[in-house]
């Protein structure tokens, strides 16, 4: 059943597309929300708010203008929120309960919407989604996912599950206090409970031994987002948590991406790339720096096979660099691994015995990519000696790479722990 109005509406925004007006999209949500409210059958309020969000897909979420504070404080938000996320969520263990294809699209809209928050709107997203009914459905159905293996054969819940872990992801970027952490540990202690469970180990086993894969759902879930969620979270937790994945994963880990040929790499698609990237991360970098030497002794076999591995599959991308379209993308990934691993001590000492290392990252100094140089460079002036670098062709190009880093970061507040990290290693450089 149409409704002329609404569609109207979408049809003036589908029509205006990027130029639309902030007061223009105000007005269509005050709309919305009056026809909504008029409404009692919950399909058609479904099929509606499906062509209104479908609607508004066609404004760049980049534009910031659907992240408008006069917009984030409508009650079209959290119309969205309530009568799409948060019912059909607490409706999930319904018996022949069938989802709603607008759930997706409403997480989808709200995953890319918080792409757009900043300093200045974070505490109208929080308002939005710190809602304490939404956080506990998340954790309780990620404890019955790890608990039951609930959902594990529903592809509409884990990939809304895979959303939500991505939008809550963005908050931690910014200053959310410890009262805002405590608020979302439901979700915290749901990720760690999944990559902890069984389910995780065999998602890892059931990877073909080969970069040449597509993956699932499932797969994507755990191995991919759930890694992401963790990636720098704050200080506000124990570290053992963070211990407890590597000591269930991260031998199974080594195990699969070992036997994956070095020469295949270059084929790996980007959401296979992004699993590794986020796991290696995860199992290399987990902790801020304070804590990193906890990691030394206990996995300190696993990363050597890690960092040979990984050297292996950066040899092979060099010699076959007829790839010119993922070459730099792929040395990205490579170059940021190895970097971590520098960060162990004892792995570093292993690196240094490594014969080809250092000849490759000299290779590679000359790459016209600002991150690739400068990663390239904290691991040369870790790994080489003081007579190795002073008959480098352009030495002071080491210390050059840390001062333009450091100006480019000290500024900018998302790039706080990049501007520490530089800190510390350019300190340990001079030590």
């Amino acid at each position: 059943m149409n409704n002329s109005i609404i569609d109207e509406q979408c049809t003036i925004i589908r029509d205006s597309g990027a130029k639309i007006s902030i007061e223009l999209l105000k007005t269509s949500f005050d709309l919305f929300v009056s026809e909504l409210k008029q409404i009692d059958d919950i399909d058609m309020i479904n099929n509606l708010i499906e062509e209104m969000v479908c609607s508004l897909s066609v404004v760049p979420y980049r534009n910031k203008k659907l992240a408008d504070l006069k917009l984030l404080n409508h009650e079209f938000y959290f119309i969205l929120r309530d009568k799409i996320l948060i019912e059909n969520l607490r409706e999930r263990n319904i018996e022949d309960k069938i989802f709603p294809k607008v759930l997706l699209d409403v997480l989808i809209f709200f995953m890319n919407l918080s792409c757009n928050i900043n300093n200045n709107n974070l505490n109208e997203f929080k308002y939005l989604f710190f809602h304490k009914i939404l956080i506990n459905e998340i954790g309780n159905c990620l404890n019955e996912i790890s608990t039951y293996g609930k959902y594990l054969n529903n592809n509409l819940i884990i990939r809304s599950i895979n959303y939500l872990l991505i939008l809550f992801k963005h908050f931690h970027a910014y200053d959310i206090t410890k009262a805002d952490y405590l608020s979302i540990s439901p979700i915290f202690y749901g990720v760690i409970q999944c990559l902890c469970c069984s389910y995780s180990i065999d998602l890892i086993k059931s990877l073909k031994q080969s970069f040449i894969q597509k993956l699932n759902d499932n797969q994507i879930l755990f191995l991919c987002s759930m890694p992401y969620y963790l990636q720098w979270y704050s200080d506000y937790y124990h570290p053992e948590n963070i211990i407890k994945i590597l000591r269930i994963l991260l031998n199974e880990f080594t195990i699969w991406i070992t036997n994956c040929h070095p020469d295949t790499y270059y084929q790996c698609s980007s959401q296979l790339a992004k699993m590794i990237r986020h796991l290696t991360y995860l199992f290399v970098r987990p902790l801020k720096s304070d804590y990193i030497n906890i990691l030394c002794q206990d996995f300190y076999h696993d990363y050597c096979k890690l960092v040979l591995h990984w050297s292996s599959i950066l040899s092979s991308i060099l010699s076959n660099s007829f790839n010119k379209y993922n070459i730099k993308l792929n040395i990205r990934i490579i170059v940021q691994n190895l970097y971590n691993f520098t960060l162990h001590s004892n792995v570093l000492n292993f690196m240094k015995t490594i014969s080809n290392l250092i000849p490759m990252l000299l290779q590679m100094t000359d790459i016209q990519n600002d991150e690739i140089q400068l990663n390239v460079y904290r691991c040369l002036g870790k790994i080489m000696i003081e007579t190795d670098i002073k008959t480098m062709a352009n030495p002071q190009k080491i210390a050059s790479m840390y001062i333009d880093y450091i100006n480019n970061t000290m500024n900018d507040f998302n790039k706080t722990e990049r501007f520490t990290s530089l800190l510390k290693s350019l300190i340990s450089e001079l030590t």
